[in-house]
């Protein structure tokens, strides 16, 4: 019998030098891991026995080792931190995921069903301690079960069983008096506790040095760009603002609205077929549908489908007004959910109202420029020419206040992700931050000199198609901006990876 296959139990709380007893759940109860962090003397066999155990890749391992530092010269001090997934009381993976491919099971572990999964890694935005992870050859996310099928035949999982120290261990948990205090779940180098319940008991070393910080605090890099979230969130905007526009000249009395009204719906169509690139698995995209109660992205799949048949209907008939009106609220829906994606505490940054701010800003600024580029100018009046380039500038100017506002506050901020994301357009990010400043006060200009003459001249066409190019690569550059200068909690890691 080797090692991993020796039958240890568990107990509720225990001294790493005692010997496991099973004790099974009583009413209330669940599983959960502990973590002596003195114990644990950073030699990664509990990531090794983990990937072993699951056969993962070591770089795509379910367990992962960081490292802990702090004090001051003379007195300095470095620790270890082991974490794997927390099976938290309020698993955000759970209710965040559009498929349901997560269940919370009687035991307390958080199981994910790679069968239901569409590699959408909505899911990693969504926990604070980026928990799953992406398997690029499957394409879709895995995580740690707590080593169910061992832990359902009265086995240890293979982490605690590898662990030389007895640093990592597992454990029964009252939830009612979890939720009451989990304070013990919270340690340096961990987000707070309180986002998601996690019920990982840490054991934090006596005089630890206040300011412990993670080894690999610097530098703050940028974060991945998402290039079809960015063609999916700036395109479904546009739409809805161009045909939102178009409904608002209608009711007004215009006419030849059908090239502008097509040409948003096709826009629109084009962001959700550019959204399946994000996705690891795109046959499988029906799926995203399942979770409409909890899940923001189900809804924003939801409504901006829905936009998108409302919309080329609106074109097609004529247009005719209430489609206009039912595609504007139904394009509003979608908007408003696709901002709600990324109201998460696990990204403070995203998690605030220049979120939805922005995203509206974007259709206001864009959708009426484009809409005049698509309609015939001779039927409109030069009142309402002025009208959509002053809702163009409106737009333009809330974005710009938006970017100035966004420096401010993660200039004033101490946590690590504000200051995380000062630093990246302090740094390596600053010339692209200002230049997206510079296209937005260029944009406004542009817009005044437009209304200044008459769109049928050549002279106005061009001042409009330059303001319309100006003031649209300046929505690409902030949107761009809005993916890699997150900096999102996560768990410590090592300095050398």
């Amino acid at each position: 019998m080797t090692l991993l296959e020796q039958p240890v139990a568990f107990t509720r709380r225990r001294p790493v030098h005692d010997p496991p007893q099973l004790l099974p759940l009583q009413d209330g109860e669940q599983y959960r891991f502990t973590f002596a962090m003195e114990a644990c003397v950073g030699c990664h066999s509990c990531e090794v026995a983990c990937a072993e155990q699951n056969a993962t890749p070591v770089e795509q391992g379910w367990r992962r080792v960081g490292e802990l530092e702090g004090g001051a010269f003379p007195d300095t001090r470095r620790f270890s931190l082991s974490m794997a997934c927390n099976h938290c009381v309020e698993p955000t993976c759970l209710s965040g995921c559009p498929t349901s491919a997560y269940e919370k099971l009687g035991n307390g572990i958080v199981l994910h069903h790679a069968d239901d999964c569409i590699g959408c890694q909505y899911c990693i935005w969504n926990c604070p301690y980026e928990v799953p992870v992406f398997n690029p050859v499957r394409k879709i996310v895995s995580k740690c079960d707590m080593c169910r099928p061992r832990l359902e035949a009265g086995q240890a999982p293979a982490c605690v069983l590898a662990c030389p120290t007895r640093a990592i261990g597992v454990e029964a948990v009252d939830v009612a008096a979890w939720r009451a205090d989990h304070a013990a779940a919270d340690a340096p180098g961990l987000p707070p506790s309180e986002i998601t319940l996690s019920t990982t008991r840490i054991a934090v070393p006596a005089g630890l040095p206040t300011g412990m910080q993670a080894a690999n605090e610097r530098p703050v890099s940028p974060e991945h760009p998402h290039w079809p979230l960015i063609v999916l969130t700036l395109l479904t905007q546009l739409s809805l603002g161009t045909v939102a526009t178009t409904v608002v000249l209608e009711g007004a009395g215009a006419r030849g609205l059908e090239g502008a009204a097509m040409g948003a719906s096709l826009a629109g169509a084009a962001a959700l077929a550019a959204s399946l690139f994000h996705l690891g698995r795109p046959t499988r995209a029906f799926k995203a549908l399942r979770n409409l109660r909890t899940s923001w992205l189900s809804r924003e799949v939801a409504w901006f489908g829905l936009f998108s048949v409302l919309s080329f209907a609106y074109a097609a008939t004529g247009p005719s007004l209430p489609l206009g009106l039912a595609a504007s609220a139904a394009g509003g829906a979608g908007v408003y959910a696709s901002a709600r994606l990324y109201l998460v505490p696990a990204r403070p940054v995203w998690n605030s109202r220049r979120t939805p701010a922005a995203f509206f800003a974007t259709a206001v600024a864009i959708g009426p420029l484009v809409a005049l580029l698509c309609l015939d100018h001779s039927r409109l009046t030069a009142a309402w020419v002025s009208t959509l380039l002053a809702a163009a500038a409106a737009g333009t100017g809330g974005q710009l206040a938006v970017q100035l506002r966004l420096r401010h506050v993660v200039r004033s901020r101490g946590d690590r992700q504000h200051r995380g994301t000062a630093e990246l357009l302090a740094g390596p990010l600053q010339t692209l931050f200002w230049a997206r400043i510079a296209a937005a006060a260029t944009g406004l200009a542009l817009l005044a000199f437009t209304a200044a003459a008459p769109l049928g001249s050549a002279a106005g066409a061009g001042r409009l198609a330059s303001a319309t190019a100006v003031v649209a690569l300046g929505e690409l550059a902030g949107r761009y901006l809005f993916y890699v200068t997150v900096v999102p909690f996560r768990v410590a890691g090592s300095f050398f990876r």
